[in-house]
Protein backbone atom coordinates (compact mmCIF):
# COMPACT_ATOMS: atom_id res chain seq x y z
CA UNK A 1 0.00 0.00 0.00
CA UNK A 2 1.27 3.21 -0.84
CA UNK A 3 2.23 5.86 2.13
CA UNK A 4 -0.10 8.26 0.61
CA UNK A 5 -3.09 6.18 1.31
CA UNK A 6 -2.19 6.15 5.01
CA UNK A 7 -3.34 9.65 4.93
CA UNK A 8 -7.08 11.12 5.86
CA UNK A 9 -8.99 11.14 2.59
CA UNK A 10 -9.84 14.58 3.31
CA UNK A 11 -6.15 15.61 4.07
CA UNK A 12 -5.13 13.73 1.11
CA UNK A 13 -7.69 16.08 -1.03
CA UNK A 14 -6.70 19.10 0.05
CA UNK A 15 -3.39 18.37 -0.65
CA UNK A 16 -3.92 17.79 -4.02
CA UNK A 17 -6.32 20.73 -4.37
CA UNK A 18 -3.52 22.92 -3.08
CA UNK A 19 -1.23 21.36 -5.67
CA UNK A 20 -3.62 22.22 -8.71
CA UNK A 21 -4.13 25.84 -7.84
CA UNK A 22 0.19 26.14 -7.63
CA UNK A 23 0.41 24.74 -10.83
CA UNK A 24 0.11 28.20 -12.43
CA UNK A 25 1.29 29.27 -15.58
CA UNK A 26 4.69 30.68 -15.96
CA UNK A 27 4.88 34.01 -17.82
CA UNK A 28 8.28 35.55 -18.54
CA UNK A 29 9.61 38.53 -16.73
CA UNK A 30 7.83 41.55 -17.85
CA UNK A 31 10.19 43.60 -20.66
CA UNK A 32 8.42 46.61 -21.32
CA UNK A 33 5.99 48.62 -19.01
CA UNK A 34 2.21 47.85 -19.49
CA UNK A 35 -0.71 50.84 -20.38
CA UNK A 36 -3.17 51.20 -18.06
CA UNK A 37 -6.36 52.85 -18.38
CA UNK A 38 -8.60 54.74 -15.85
CA UNK A 39 -11.12 52.25 -14.45
CA UNK A 40 -13.32 51.66 -11.44
CA UNK A 41 -12.60 50.00 -8.16
CA UNK A 42 -10.58 47.24 -9.09
CA UNK A 43 -8.28 44.64 -7.48
CA UNK A 44 -4.93 43.46 -8.53
CA UNK A 45 -3.07 40.61 -8.03
CA UNK A 46 0.70 40.07 -8.23
CA UNK A 47 1.91 36.59 -8.94
CA UNK A 48 5.28 35.96 -7.28
CA UNK A 49 5.51 33.01 -9.96
CA UNK A 50 5.10 34.81 -13.31
CA UNK A 51 6.18 38.18 -11.93
CA UNK A 52 3.06 39.88 -13.67
CA UNK A 53 0.29 42.05 -11.98
CA UNK A 54 -3.38 40.32 -12.73
CA UNK A 55 -6.92 42.15 -12.38
CA UNK A 56 -9.66 40.30 -10.39
CA UNK A 57 -12.61 40.01 -13.62
CA UNK A 58 -14.44 41.29 -10.14
CA UNK A 59 -14.08 41.62 -6.50
CA UNK A 60 -13.27 38.28 -5.73
CA UNK A 61 -13.71 37.07 -9.24
CA UNK A 62 -11.05 35.20 -11.54
CA UNK A 63 -7.91 36.70 -13.38
CA UNK A 64 -7.82 38.61 -16.18
CA UNK A 65 -4.00 39.46 -17.57
CA UNK A 66 -3.80 43.52 -17.84
CA UNK A 67 0.18 42.90 -19.18
CA UNK A 68 0.80 41.86 -22.78
CA UNK A 69 3.62 39.76 -22.35
CA UNK A 70 6.17 40.39 -25.43
CA UNK A 71 7.67 37.42 -27.16
CA UNK A 72 11.36 38.07 -26.58
CA UNK A 73 12.22 34.89 -28.41
CA UNK A 74 13.94 36.76 -31.47
CA UNK A 75 16.13 38.84 -28.62
CA UNK A 76 17.42 35.48 -27.03
CA UNK A 77 17.64 33.12 -29.12
CA UNK A 78 15.36 30.68 -27.89
CA UNK A 79 12.73 28.25 -28.18
CA UNK A 80 9.65 29.58 -29.41
CA UNK A 81 7.27 31.20 -26.85
CA UNK A 82 4.51 28.34 -26.38
CA UNK A 83 7.72 25.76 -26.48
CA UNK A 84 9.25 27.22 -23.61
CA UNK A 85 6.42 27.81 -21.02
CA UNK A 86 5.27 24.49 -21.82
CA UNK A 87 8.80 22.98 -20.74
CA UNK A 88 9.11 25.99 -18.08
CA UNK A 89 5.37 23.90 -16.48
CA UNK A 90 6.82 20.74 -17.32
CA UNK A 91 9.47 21.21 -14.72
CA UNK A 92 7.50 23.06 -12.24
CA UNK A 93 4.80 20.22 -12.21
CA UNK A 94 7.63 17.93 -11.54
CA UNK A 95 9.26 19.99 -9.16
CA UNK A 96 6.00 20.87 -6.85
CA UNK A 97 4.80 16.99 -7.31
CA UNK A 98 8.08 16.18 -5.68
CA UNK A 99 7.43 18.81 -2.62
CA UNK A 100 4.23 17.60 -2.02
CA UNK A 101 4.79 13.84 -2.04
CA UNK A 102 7.60 14.72 0.31
CA UNK A 103 5.31 16.19 2.54
CA UNK A 104 2.45 12.95 1.89
CA UNK A 105 5.34 10.56 3.25
CA UNK A 106 6.29 12.82 6.28
CA UNK A 107 2.85 13.71 7.52
CA UNK A 108 2.23 9.73 6.90
CA UNK A 109 5.14 8.52 9.16
CA UNK A 110 4.51 11.67 11.42
CA UNK A 111 0.75 11.97 11.54
CA UNK A 112 0.97 14.76 14.26
CA UNK A 113 -2.20 16.69 14.54
CA UNK A 114 -2.13 20.54 14.92
CA UNK A 115 -4.57 21.11 17.85
CA UNK A 116 -7.44 23.22 17.53
CA UNK A 117 -6.34 25.63 20.31
CA UNK A 118 -8.78 28.24 19.78
CA UNK A 119 -11.77 26.27 19.82
CA UNK A 120 -15.25 28.33 21.13
CA UNK A 121 -13.30 31.45 20.70
CA UNK A 122 -10.34 33.66 22.61
CA UNK A 123 -9.90 37.48 23.13
CA UNK A 124 -6.08 38.09 23.64
CA UNK A 125 -3.65 41.12 24.23
CA UNK A 126 -0.55 41.33 22.07
CA UNK A 127 2.51 39.56 24.05
CA UNK A 128 4.41 42.92 25.07
CA UNK A 129 7.60 42.88 26.76
CA UNK A 130 6.09 43.66 30.20
CA UNK A 131 3.34 41.01 30.23
CA UNK A 132 3.27 37.36 30.89
CA UNK A 133 2.15 34.81 28.71
CA UNK A 134 -1.40 34.55 30.21
CA UNK A 135 -4.42 36.01 27.93
CA UNK A 136 -1.01 36.85 25.59
CA UNK A 137 -0.49 36.11 21.92
CA UNK A 138 2.13 36.12 19.76
CA UNK A 139 2.39 35.46 16.04
CA UNK A 140 4.70 32.34 16.90
CA UNK A 141 1.78 31.24 18.33
CA UNK A 142 -0.94 31.09 15.98
CA UNK A 143 0.86 30.54 12.59
CA UNK A 144 2.37 27.18 12.02
CA UNK A 145 4.29 27.51 8.31
CA UNK A 146 5.12 23.47 8.21
CA UNK A 147 1.49 23.02 8.86
CA UNK A 148 -0.12 25.59 7.25
CA UNK A 149 -2.52 24.51 3.98
CA UNK A 150 -3.24 28.01 2.94
CA UNK A 151 -3.56 31.66 4.01
CA UNK A 152 -5.32 34.77 3.10
CA UNK A 153 -3.58 37.94 5.26
CA UNK A 154 -4.86 41.28 5.14
CA UNK A 155 -3.75 44.80 7.06
CA UNK A 156 -3.07 48.26 6.58
CA UNK A 157 0.46 48.21 7.03
CA UNK A 158 2.65 45.32 6.29
CA UNK A 159 6.15 44.62 7.20
CA UNK A 160 7.50 42.33 4.75
CA UNK A 161 10.25 41.05 6.36
CA UNK A 162 8.82 40.81 10.11
CA UNK A 163 5.77 38.80 8.81
CA UNK A 164 7.05 37.03 5.94
CA UNK A 165 9.29 35.03 8.34
CA UNK A 166 5.92 32.90 9.95
CA UNK A 167 5.06 32.03 6.58
CA UNK A 168 6.44 29.09 4.30
CA UNK A 169 7.96 31.02 1.71
CA UNK A 170 11.40 30.67 -0.26
CA UNK A 171 12.90 33.05 1.88
CA UNK A 172 12.33 31.03 5.06
CA UNK A 173 13.43 27.61 6.06
CA UNK A 174 9.61 26.19 5.83
CA UNK A 175 9.22 26.91 2.03
CA UNK A 176 6.24 25.07 0.52
CA UNK A 177 5.54 26.34 -2.68
CA UNK A 178 2.12 24.17 -3.27
CA UNK A 179 0.89 26.26 -0.01
CA UNK A 180 -0.63 29.13 -1.65
CA UNK A 181 -0.49 32.75 0.74
CA UNK A 182 -2.45 35.70 -0.18
CA UNK A 183 -0.94 38.92 1.24
CA UNK A 184 -3.24 41.82 1.21
CA UNK A 185 -3.16 45.57 2.05
CA UNK A 186 -3.52 48.64 -0.05
CA UNK A 187 -1.55 49.14 -3.02
CA UNK A 188 -0.07 52.78 -1.59
CA UNK A 189 0.57 51.43 1.67
CA UNK A 190 3.07 48.48 0.30
CA UNK A 191 6.51 50.36 -0.38
CA UNK A 192 7.51 47.60 -2.89
CA UNK A 193 4.65 47.96 -5.12
CA UNK A 194 5.03 51.85 -5.70
CA UNK A 195 6.30 50.76 -9.03
CA UNK A 196 2.76 48.92 -10.08
CA UNK A 197 1.19 52.15 -8.56
CA UNK A 198 2.67 54.51 -10.39
CA UNK A 199 1.76 52.46 -13.93
CA UNK A 200 -2.01 51.43 -12.81
CA UNK A 201 -2.97 54.71 -11.03
CA UNK A 202 -0.61 57.07 -12.68
CA UNK A 203 -4.06 59.38 -13.36
CA UNK A 204 -3.99 59.61 -9.60
CA UNK A 205 -0.86 60.89 -9.42
CA UNK A 206 0.29 59.31 -6.30
CA UNK A 207 3.18 60.20 -4.44
CA UNK A 208 5.79 58.05 -2.43
CA UNK A 209 8.24 60.64 -1.79
CA UNK A 210 10.71 59.54 1.52
CA UNK A 211 10.16 55.85 0.75
CA UNK A 212 13.48 53.95 -0.71
CA UNK A 213 12.79 51.99 -4.28
CA UNK A 214 12.42 48.58 -4.49
CA UNK A 215 11.19 47.04 -7.77
CA UNK A 216 8.49 44.99 -8.00
CA UNK A 217 9.80 42.07 -9.19
CA UNK A 218 11.94 41.11 -6.17
CA UNK A 219 9.15 39.80 -5.28
CA UNK A 220 9.90 36.79 -7.23
CA UNK A 221 12.23 36.09 -3.96
CA UNK A 222 9.57 35.02 -1.92
CA UNK A 223 8.95 31.95 -4.28
CA UNK A 224 5.75 30.98 -6.08
CA UNK A 225 3.36 30.58 -3.61
CA UNK A 226 3.62 33.93 -2.50
CA UNK A 227 0.40 36.34 -4.32
CA UNK A 228 -0.28 39.59 -3.06
CA UNK A 229 -3.33 41.24 -3.27
CA UNK A 230 -4.22 44.82 -3.88
CA UNK A 231 -7.81 45.92 -3.70
CA UNK A 232 -8.11 49.59 -5.01
CA UNK A 233 -10.75 51.27 -3.82
CA UNK A 234 -10.11 55.49 -4.58
CA UNK A 235 -10.47 57.72 -2.34
CA UNK A 236 -10.97 54.93 0.93
CA UNK A 237 -8.99 53.46 3.15
CA UNK A 238 -8.58 49.85 3.82
CA UNK A 239 -8.21 49.34 7.29
CA UNK A 240 -9.32 45.84 8.31
CA UNK A 241 -6.77 43.74 10.16
CA UNK A 242 -6.89 39.99 9.41
CA UNK A 243 -6.41 36.31 8.63
CA UNK A 244 -7.58 33.50 7.88
CA UNK A 245 -5.01 30.29 8.27
CA UNK A 246 -6.10 26.85 6.65
CA UNK A 247 -4.49 24.03 8.58
CA UNK A 248 -5.80 20.16 7.87
CA UNK A 249 -8.51 19.96 10.31
CA UNK A 250 -9.47 23.52 11.19
CA UNK A 251 -9.63 26.92 10.40
CA UNK A 252 -8.00 29.36 12.10
CA UNK A 253 -9.61 33.14 11.58
CA UNK A 254 -7.65 36.51 13.46
CA UNK A 255 -9.75 40.01 13.45
CA UNK A 256 -7.60 42.58 15.56
CA UNK A 257 -6.09 46.39 16.27
CA UNK A 258 -2.75 45.20 15.29
CA UNK A 259 -0.78 45.58 11.88
CA UNK A 260 1.55 43.59 10.86
CA UNK A 261 4.51 44.93 12.12
CA UNK A 262 6.95 44.66 14.37
CA UNK A 263 5.49 47.77 16.29
CA UNK A 264 2.41 46.73 17.09
CA UNK A 265 2.98 42.99 17.09
CA UNK A 266 5.78 42.89 19.43
CA UNK A 267 5.70 46.50 21.35
CA UNK A 268 1.94 47.95 21.23
CA UNK A 269 -0.87 47.15 23.23
CA UNK A 270 -3.37 45.59 21.03
CA UNK A 271 -6.37 43.28 21.22
CA UNK A 272 -6.95 40.40 19.24
CA UNK A 273 -10.20 37.53 18.62
CA UNK A 274 -8.81 34.06 17.95
CA UNK A 275 -11.36 31.18 16.69
CA UNK A 276 -10.67 27.99 15.06
CA UNK A 277 -13.70 26.12 13.27
CA UNK A 278 -13.36 22.33 13.00
CA UNK A 279 -13.95 20.76 9.54
CA UNK A 280 -16.71 19.47 8.48
CA UNK A 281 -17.41 15.83 8.05
CA UNK A 282 -19.08 14.81 4.52
CA UNK A 283 -22.26 13.95 6.38
CA UNK A 284 -22.56 16.97 8.22
CA UNK A 285 -21.26 19.21 5.35
CA UNK A 286 -24.60 17.90 3.75
CA UNK A 287 -27.19 19.71 6.50
CA UNK A 288 -25.12 22.19 7.19
CA UNK A 289 -26.57 25.65 6.96
CA UNK A 290 -24.51 28.72 6.68
CA UNK A 291 -24.81 31.13 9.44
CA UNK A 292 -25.28 34.89 9.37
CA UNK A 293 -20.81 35.12 11.27
CA UNK A 294 -19.84 33.17 8.27
CA UNK A 295 -22.12 35.18 5.27
CA UNK A 296 -20.74 38.74 6.76
CA UNK A 297 -17.14 37.25 6.70
CA UNK A 298 -17.60 35.99 3.18
CA UNK A 299 -18.93 39.38 1.75
CA UNK A 300 -16.06 41.14 3.50
CA UNK A 301 -13.15 38.70 2.71
CA UNK A 302 -14.56 39.49 -1.15
CA UNK A 303 -14.62 43.25 -0.47
CA UNK A 304 -11.02 43.03 0.28
CA UNK A 305 -10.33 40.90 -2.80
CA UNK A 306 -9.81 37.40 -1.45
CA UNK A 307 -9.48 35.18 -4.62
CA UNK A 308 -12.50 33.17 -5.62
CA UNK A 309 -10.06 30.28 -5.50
CA UNK A 310 -9.81 30.57 -1.87
CA UNK A 311 -13.41 31.57 -1.16
CA UNK A 312 -14.80 28.22 -3.21
CA UNK A 313 -12.11 26.11 -1.71
CA UNK A 314 -12.40 26.97 2.14
CA UNK A 315 -15.49 29.25 2.64
CA UNK A 316 -18.11 28.83 0.32
CA UNK A 317 -18.53 24.98 0.30
CA UNK A 318 -19.62 24.03 4.02
CA UNK A 319 -15.92 23.09 4.24
CA UNK A 320 -15.97 24.43 8.28
CA UNK A 321 -18.32 24.49 10.53
CA UNK A 322 -18.92 28.13 12.32
CA UNK A 323 -22.77 27.35 13.81
CA UNK A 324 -21.17 27.20 17.46
CA UNK A 325 -19.67 30.59 16.80
CA UNK A 326 -20.84 33.03 19.52
CA UNK A 327 -18.97 36.54 18.64
CA UNK A 328 -21.28 39.32 16.01
CA UNK A 329 -18.85 40.02 13.06
CA UNK A 330 -19.34 43.98 11.96
CA UNK A 331 -17.85 45.10 9.27
CA UNK A 332 -17.54 48.54 7.39
CA UNK A 333 -17.76 48.97 3.73
CA UNK A 334 -16.85 52.07 2.00
CA UNK A 335 -19.40 54.29 0.73
CA UNK A 336 -23.43 54.56 0.92
CA UNK A 337 -25.92 52.02 2.09
CA UNK A 338 -29.77 51.82 2.19
CA UNK A 339 -32.49 49.34 1.98
CA UNK A 340 -31.48 45.90 3.27
CA UNK A 341 -28.03 47.09 2.79
CA UNK A 342 -27.76 49.77 5.69
CA UNK A 343 -28.39 47.46 8.34
CA UNK A 344 -25.00 45.67 7.01
CA UNK A 345 -22.40 48.26 6.82
CA UNK A 346 -20.85 50.33 9.44
CA UNK A 347 -22.39 51.46 13.13
CA UNK A 348 -26.28 50.42 11.75
CA UNK A 349 -24.48 47.25 11.66
CA UNK A 350 -23.44 47.89 15.31
CA UNK A 351 -27.13 49.27 16.13
CA UNK A 352 -28.70 46.12 14.75
CA UNK A 353 -26.37 43.71 16.62
CA UNK A 354 -26.56 45.44 19.39
CA UNK A 355 -30.36 45.75 19.44
CA UNK A 356 -31.05 41.93 18.45
CA UNK A 357 -28.56 39.76 19.59
CA UNK A 358 -26.99 41.82 23.19
CA UNK A 359 -30.36 43.43 24.45
CA UNK A 360 -32.97 41.11 22.67
CA UNK A 361 -33.86 39.71 26.40
CA UNK A 362 -33.91 43.48 27.80
CA UNK A 363 -37.91 45.03 27.74
CA UNK A 364 -38.01 48.38 27.95
CA UNK A 365 -38.61 48.53 31.87
CA UNK A 366 -35.21 46.21 32.42
CA UNK A 367 -33.38 48.05 30.33
CA UNK A 368 -30.40 48.77 32.13
CA UNK A 369 -29.12 52.98 31.42
CA UNK A 370 -25.96 52.15 29.87
CA UNK A 371 -22.50 54.55 29.83
CA UNK A 372 -19.40 53.65 26.90
CA UNK A 373 -15.87 53.48 28.23
CA UNK A 374 -14.44 53.89 24.26
CA UNK A 375 -10.64 53.82 23.60
CA UNK A 376 -9.35 53.72 19.77
CA UNK A 377 -6.45 54.77 18.01
CA UNK A 378 -7.67 58.07 16.09
CA UNK A 379 -10.65 60.05 17.51
CA UNK A 380 -12.23 61.90 14.13
CA UNK A 381 -14.05 65.49 14.83
CA UNK A 382 -16.80 64.97 17.54
CA UNK A 383 -17.27 68.38 17.72
CA UNK A 384 -19.52 68.25 14.71
CA UNK A 385 -23.28 68.05 16.00
CA UNK A 386 -24.75 64.87 15.96
CA UNK A 387 -21.59 63.00 15.38
CA UNK A 388 -21.11 61.74 19.23
CA UNK A 389 -24.89 61.50 19.64
CA UNK A 390 -25.52 58.72 16.60
CA UNK A 391 -22.18 57.02 17.63
CA UNK A 392 -23.45 56.36 21.11
CA UNK A 393 -27.07 55.44 19.68
CA UNK A 394 -25.41 53.12 17.33
CA UNK A 395 -23.77 51.41 20.67
CA UNK A 396 -26.69 51.25 22.53
CA UNK A 397 -28.90 49.75 19.38
CA UNK A 398 -31.02 52.87 19.38
CA UNK A 399 -32.81 51.63 22.39
CA UNK A 400 -31.21 54.35 24.34
CA UNK A 401 -32.31 58.47 23.42
CA UNK A 402 -30.73 60.59 26.01
CA UNK A 403 -26.90 59.67 25.81
CA UNK A 404 -25.06 62.70 25.15
CA UNK A 405 -22.88 64.35 27.69
CA UNK A 406 -21.28 63.32 30.65
CA UNK A 407 -21.29 60.17 31.94
CA UNK A 408 -22.72 58.42 28.96
CA UNK A 409 -19.20 58.49 27.48
CA UNK A 410 -15.93 58.33 28.78
CA UNK A 411 -12.96 58.64 25.97
CA UNK A 412 -9.41 56.74 26.88
CA UNK A 413 -6.81 59.12 24.89
CA UNK A 414 -3.25 60.04 25.20
CA UNK A 415 -2.43 63.52 26.04
CA UNK A 416 0.11 65.51 24.24
CA UNK A 417 2.24 65.20 26.79
CA UNK A 418 2.51 61.42 27.39
CA UNK A 419 4.09 61.94 24.13
CA UNK A 420 2.15 59.57 22.43
CA UNK A 421 3.56 59.24 19.01
CA UNK A 422 1.31 56.52 17.87
CA UNK A 423 -2.30 58.24 17.11
CA UNK A 424 -4.16 61.55 16.27
CA UNK A 425 -7.41 63.38 17.38
CA UNK A 426 -8.61 65.47 15.07
CA UNK A 427 -10.76 67.27 17.24
CA UNK A 428 -10.41 71.01 17.11
CA UNK A 429 -10.43 72.03 20.50
CA UNK A 430 -10.90 75.55 20.11
CA UNK A 431 -13.98 75.07 18.10
CA UNK A 432 -16.00 72.77 20.87
CA UNK A 433 -17.59 75.97 22.57
CA UNK A 434 -18.43 77.22 19.33
CA UNK A 435 -20.02 73.75 18.73
CA UNK A 436 -21.85 73.87 21.41
CA UNK A 437 -19.65 71.07 22.39
CA UNK A 438 -17.98 72.38 25.38
CA UNK A 439 -18.64 69.16 27.13
CA UNK A 440 -16.26 67.03 25.64
CA UNK A 441 -13.38 68.53 27.28
CA UNK A 442 -14.83 66.89 30.55
CA UNK A 443 -15.05 62.69 28.69
CA UNK A 444 -11.17 62.53 28.02
CA UNK A 445 -8.95 60.57 30.12
CA UNK A 446 -5.32 59.22 30.00
CA UNK A 447 -4.10 56.21 28.09
CA UNK A 448 -1.88 54.44 30.63
CA UNK A 449 -0.74 50.76 29.53
CA UNK A 450 -1.29 48.24 32.65
CA UNK A 451 2.45 46.99 30.94
CA UNK A 452 4.17 50.51 31.16
CA UNK A 453 5.66 51.74 28.43
CA UNK A 454 3.90 49.64 26.48
CA UNK A 455 2.60 51.82 22.65
CA UNK A 456 -0.77 52.57 22.34
CA UNK A 457 -2.65 51.12 19.53
CA UNK A 458 -5.98 49.34 21.20
CA UNK A 459 -9.32 49.73 19.23
CA UNK A 460 -12.40 49.06 21.63
CA UNK A 461 -15.45 49.98 22.86
CA UNK A 462 -17.28 48.91 26.16
CA UNK A 463 -20.43 49.31 27.11
CA UNK A 464 -21.36 49.40 30.48
CA UNK A 465 -24.13 49.62 33.05
CA UNK A 466 -24.19 53.55 34.28
CA UNK A 467 -22.19 53.98 37.33
CA UNK A 468 -21.21 50.01 37.73
CA UNK A 469 -17.58 50.41 35.86
CA UNK A 470 -16.16 46.82 37.50
CA UNK A 471 -19.84 45.11 36.53
CA UNK A 472 -19.53 43.14 33.76
CA UNK A 473 -20.35 44.76 30.60
CA UNK A 474 -23.00 44.49 28.67
CA UNK A 475 -20.72 43.94 26.02
CA UNK A 476 -17.21 44.77 24.43
CA UNK A 477 -16.43 45.96 20.94
CA UNK A 478 -12.86 44.89 19.33
CA UNK A 479 -11.50 45.77 15.62
CA UNK A 480 -9.96 47.75 12.97
CA UNK A 481 -12.97 50.78 13.87
CA UNK A 482 -11.33 54.34 15.22
CA UNK A 483 -14.15 56.51 16.70
CA UNK A 484 -15.00 58.66 13.73
CA UNK A 485 -17.79 58.77 11.03
CA UNK A 486 -14.96 57.85 8.35
CA UNK A 487 -14.97 54.14 10.43
CA UNK A 488 -18.79 54.09 10.81
CA UNK A 489 -20.61 56.01 8.70
CA UNK A 490 -22.87 59.02 8.76
CA UNK A 491 -27.02 57.88 9.77
CA UNK A 492 -28.87 59.93 8.08
CA UNK A 493 -33.19 59.98 7.35
CA UNK A 494 -34.07 57.77 4.11
CA UNK A 495 -35.55 59.96 1.87
CA UNK A 496 -37.53 57.44 -0.18
CA UNK A 497 -40.64 57.28 1.11
CA UNK A 498 -41.28 53.31 0.23
CA UNK A 499 -37.67 52.25 1.29
CA UNK A 500 -38.27 54.26 4.97
CA UNK A 501 -41.63 52.20 5.18
CA UNK A 502 -40.03 48.54 4.56
CA UNK A 503 -36.58 49.24 5.63
CA UNK A 504 -36.53 51.72 8.45
CA UNK A 505 -36.23 55.74 8.91
CA UNK A 506 -32.86 56.12 8.13
CA UNK A 507 -29.78 55.15 5.79
CA UNK A 508 -26.01 55.31 6.64
CA UNK A 509 -23.57 57.51 4.03
CA UNK A 510 -20.04 58.73 4.31
CA UNK A 511 -18.67 55.54 5.35
CA UNK A 512 -14.75 56.15 4.24
CA UNK A 513 -12.65 52.86 5.50
CA UNK A 514 -13.21 49.27 5.22
CA UNK A 515 -13.31 47.67 8.58
CA UNK A 516 -13.68 44.94 10.70
CA UNK A 517 -14.56 44.07 14.13
CA UNK A 518 -16.41 41.77 16.55
CA UNK A 519 -19.10 42.52 19.45
CA UNK A 520 -18.62 40.14 22.09
CA UNK A 521 -21.51 39.86 24.73
CA UNK A 522 -20.59 40.32 28.28
CA UNK A 523 -21.48 36.58 29.76
CA UNK A 524 -19.13 34.95 26.95
CA UNK A 525 -16.05 37.10 27.69
CA UNK A 526 -14.64 35.40 30.60
CA UNK A 527 -15.15 32.45 28.65
CA UNK A 528 -12.90 33.42 26.16
CA UNK A 529 -9.55 34.70 28.81
CA UNK A 530 -7.32 32.46 30.43
CA UNK A 531 -8.48 34.22 33.91
CA UNK A 532 -11.59 34.76 35.84
CA UNK A 533 -11.57 38.40 35.51
CA UNK A 534 -13.56 40.15 32.78
CA UNK A 535 -11.15 43.21 33.14
CA UNK A 536 -8.14 41.32 32.31
CA UNK A 537 -9.09 41.90 28.66
CA UNK A 538 -8.85 45.44 29.26
CA UNK A 539 -4.87 47.05 28.52
CA UNK A 540 -5.19 49.74 30.08
CA UNK A 541 -5.70 51.26 33.56
CA UNK A 542 -9.52 52.21 34.03
CA UNK A 543 -10.76 55.87 33.59
CA UNK A 544 -11.24 57.61 37.38
CA UNK A 545 -11.44 60.99 38.29
CA UNK A 546 -7.14 60.92 39.15
CA UNK A 547 -6.36 60.62 35.29
CA UNK A 548 -9.35 62.62 33.71
CA UNK A 549 -7.66 65.55 31.15
CA UNK A 550 -7.07 68.67 33.30
CA UNK A 551 -8.02 71.92 32.17
CA UNK A 552 -4.89 72.93 30.45
CA UNK A 553 -4.22 69.37 28.74
CA UNK A 554 -5.09 68.81 25.30
CA UNK A 555 -5.09 64.83 22.90
CA UNK A 556 -2.22 64.50 21.07
CA UNK A 557 -2.99 65.78 17.70
CA UNK A 558 -1.21 65.39 14.48
CA UNK A 559 -0.52 68.11 12.63
CA UNK A 560 -0.37 68.90 8.69
CA UNK A 561 3.28 67.94 7.62
CA UNK A 562 5.03 67.82 4.44
CA UNK A 563 5.12 63.94 4.53
CA UNK A 564 3.08 63.17 1.17
CA UNK A 565 4.07 59.27 1.00
CA UNK A 566 2.03 55.93 0.51
CA UNK A 567 0.76 56.78 4.27
CA UNK A 568 -1.22 59.57 2.96
CA UNK A 569 -2.98 58.48 -0.20
CA UNK A 570 -6.84 57.73 0.42
CA UNK A 571 -6.67 57.84 3.57
CA UNK A 572 -10.08 60.24 3.78
CA UNK A 573 -8.58 62.94 6.45
CA UNK A 574 -7.34 65.33 4.28
CA UNK A 575 -4.83 66.11 1.87
CA UNK A 576 -2.05 66.70 3.89
CA UNK A 577 -3.06 64.75 7.13
CA UNK A 578 -0.91 61.56 7.71
CA UNK A 579 -3.02 59.02 7.65
CA UNK A 580 -1.95 55.89 9.93
CA UNK A 581 -2.40 55.77 13.50
CA UNK A 582 1.20 55.03 14.58
CA UNK A 583 3.87 56.97 13.97
CA UNK A 584 5.82 53.62 14.95
CA UNK A 585 4.16 51.78 11.69
CA UNK A 586 6.70 54.19 10.10
CA UNK A 587 9.89 53.28 12.01
CA UNK A 588 10.80 51.02 9.61
CA UNK A 589 10.43 53.13 6.79
CA UNK A 590 11.44 56.35 8.02
CA UNK A 591 12.51 58.64 10.93
CA UNK A 592 9.36 59.97 12.44
CA UNK A 593 11.04 62.58 14.04
CA UNK A 594 9.71 65.69 12.20
CA UNK A 595 6.27 63.75 11.48
CA UNK A 596 4.84 65.01 14.61
CA UNK A 597 4.78 68.55 15.85
CA UNK A 598 3.15 69.29 19.06
CA UNK A 599 0.48 71.86 19.53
Amino acid sequence: MLLEESLDAQELDDLNRALALSLQDIEPPIEREPVYAAAEPRTFIWDGASRTLAESSDVGGSKRRLVDIPDDSEHRGKKPRLERELRIKELTETENHQRMREEIRRKALNPVQLPMKYKGGALRLTRTPGRNRVNTVSLEDLIHPTELTSAFVFAYCIENDFLFKYFPFKTCQNYRSHCLVYVGRDLAMDPQGKECAARIFGAMQVQYSGLSSVHVSERTLDGENFKAIYPYVPGGCIHSKMMVLIYPDFLRLIITSANLIQSDVLFADNMWYIEDFPRLSSEAAEKYEETKFEATLIDHLEALGCPETFLEMYLNVAAFDFSAVKVHLVTSKRGSSSKEDAAENGQLALRRIVRDKILQDYTDDTLPQMEFEVCVGSVGKLEVEGVVKSLLESCAGNRQKSIEGLPALKMIFPTLDDGAGNIGSHIVWKSLARNSAEYLKRIFYHYKSKDEGSLFHTKCILALRAGQPAALPLYIYLGSHNFSSGAWGKVVPEKCPAAAKKYGPVRLENVANFECGVVVKGEDIVGMLETTDWEDVVPYVRPSEANRYKEEERPFTMLPNNFSGPLVAGSGTGPNLLSLESAMDLVHILSAGDLFAPT
